[in-house]
């Protein structure tokens, strides 16, 4: 004993140096990986915002591109072209991309000092004329007059924007000659319903793989209107970039409609860190399962190795009294007939014994292999027991045993039962209550019947069994691992096969044991068929 326990002790300090192993760099690599994931978060959070401002830029610059784009290709006109007749230049405007234009219209200055209309995409031949645009465009096309009528060459024909009627915002174009005077302008009345209701959304939407994949469904792009005296070139604010070029009295603003890179940032966080405490949970626990296993396989080794050594031992005893007893006989030392008859009936209960420890170790294998096979039928339990003490009446009255068999007075249904089987299970237990009764030398069986059960119970008046072991009595090879039970030789397979054989029976067996006050074991057995 002093030996198993320093080796017990041994292998449980082995076992937490191997859970140290595993868990001190563990929890090295959780706060490291922590940390970074901290630092992550911020990066993240940081970027995300990065990414919004440029989505915001990148959508501001693709609407300023769009009307650029119109006016380099619509409103660039050679000063011949004013001299032309209306369905010349009216033939020019519609093979043009007139979105988000109502009127285009032309402005000789040689000729009169009132614009001709000629419809975009947004306008109608109603809409020409029409005062409000009239008098925009006349507004528009003040400057460039001035210009025309000074003669003084320009450099270059640039694009301006007039934005003083916000309900007609013009887009002009100076027409210049050879000489690189001034001859009249070519202008675009702006369709604020397009800009607000298709543009910008649209080009949003085109733009949207800019905005990282976990803000994208959240993303909102909204037109708001610039802070009252914040000029063309005042600074973004947070969520909006003002636009640059045309509709500067608006800005650009895009938020979030439920998450912000923070929070997502934070959540992110968060999901990395429960995945990552997850992992190392599994881990941890798939190590210390391993060690658990690698435990269990080294107790189970060694209940094997003693199972082989105790099996050595009962085999001995029985063959050593064979052997003996045969030997008498056999050389006629012997010669009275009772003694003849005690003699018999010593081999027959050790050969009785050896059977039995050998059909212990070829069902429990049965057992274990699933191929163990039951022939259920109708029997009386009494009738069992009876036979089962007939046979161990040899070995009990050598070994100084009184039985004391209770029957009910009334007789007991029949059970549903593999007769052979549930002998072995009562010669199991019987066998039990002769090895660890001590001192005492009397064993109980009490038949009766509840719930539908017939039951039988195997008394003894041994040490018992403490509570922490009488669940684990029923498992193969334990041996209980103090007092006076240790000390007692035996295969640790008499119970296991008793659990297992009663629960193919769809039965159930009991131990009630308190040290010092002996043992009942109790077996229910069913009445009918499953």
């Amino acid at each position: 004993m002093p030996g198993a326990a320093l080796a017990h002790a041994a292998h449980s300090a082995r076992r937490w140096i191997a859970v140290a192993a595993v868990v001190v760099p563990l929890a090295i690599l959780m706060v490291l990986q922590l940390r970074t994931l901290s630092q992550l978060e911020d990066a993240s959070a940081a970027a995300h915002r990065s990414a919004l401002k440029g989505y915001r830029r990148t959508v501001l610059r693709a609407v300023e591109a769009f009307y650029r784009r119109m006016a380099d290709d619509a409103l660039q006109l050679p000063a011949s072209l004013l001299r032309a007749d209306p369905s010349t230049l009216a033939a020019h405007f519609a093979s043009r991309d007139g979105r988000g234009v109502k009127d285009f219209f032309v402005i000789a200055f040689d000729r009169s000092t009132r614009p001709q209309f000629f419809a975009g995409e947004g306008g109608s031949s109603g809409a020409r004329g029409d005062p409000a645009e009239t008098r925009a465009a006349r507004v528009a096309a003040a400057p460039w007059r001035v210009v025309a009528q000074e003669g003084t060459p320009v450099v270059s024909a640039s694009t301006t924007v007039d934005e003083q009627d916000r309900e007609n915002r013009i887009i002009l174009r100076p027409v210049i000659d050879a000489e690189a005077r001034v001859r009249g302008v070519a202008g675009a009345v702006l369709d604020s319903a397009y800009f607000r209701e298709r543009l910008v959304p649209d080009l949003a939407e085109a733009e949207k793989g800019l905005v990282p994949e976990p803000l994208r469904e959240h993303v909102r792009v909204r037109i708001a209107p610039r802070p009252s005296g914040q000029t063309s070139r005042a600074p973004s604010t947070k969520a909006g970039v003002p636009f640059r070029f045309v509709f500067t009295d608006a800005m650009l603003m895009v938020d979030n409609t439920s998450v912000t890179p923070e929070q997502w940032a934070r959540w992110s966080f968060l999901a990395n860190v429960a995945l990552s405490l997850l992992l190392a949970g599994v881990l941890l626990a798939a190590v210390l399962f391993s060690l658990r296993s690698a435990a269990r396989a080294t107790q189970l080794s060694q209940m094997k190795s003693e199972f082989v050594s105790n099996v050595s031992h009962e085999l001995r005893t029985p063959l050593a009294s064979i052997r003996v007893f045969g030997e008498l006989l056999r050389l006629g030392r012997v010669t009275e007939p009772d003694k003849v008859r005690e003699y018999g009936e010593y081999i027959d209960a050790e050969s009785r014994r050896l059977a039995q420890l050998v059909n212990n170790i070829l069902d429990f294998s049965k057992i274990e292999s699933g191929q163990k096979r039951y022939r259920f039928t109708r029997a009386d339990l009494g009738a069992i027991v009876a036979e089962t003490l007939e046979s161990l009446q040899v070995r009990l009255r050598q070994e100084g045993f009184e039985v004391d068999l209770q029957v009910p007075p009334t007789p007991l249904p029949p059970a549903w039962v593999d007769p052979p089987a549930i002998g072995q299970v009562l010669t199991n237990l019987l066998d039990n209550a002769v090895k660890y009764s001590g001192t005492a030398r009397r064993i109980g069986v009490t038949l009766g019947q509840q719930n539908g059960f017939v039951t039988v119970a195997v008394s003894d008046g041994g040490p018992g069994i403490a509570a922490e072991e009488q669940e684990r009595i029923f498992e193969p090879f334990y041996r209980v691992g103090h007092g006076p039970v240790q000390d007692t030789a035996g295969s640790g397979l008499g119970l296991a096969i008793v659990k297992q054989v009663v629960e193919a029976h769809r039965g159930r067996v009991r131990v009630d044991s308190r040290p010092g006050a002996g043992t009942t074991f109790t077996v229910e057995l069913p009445t009918h068929a499953g």
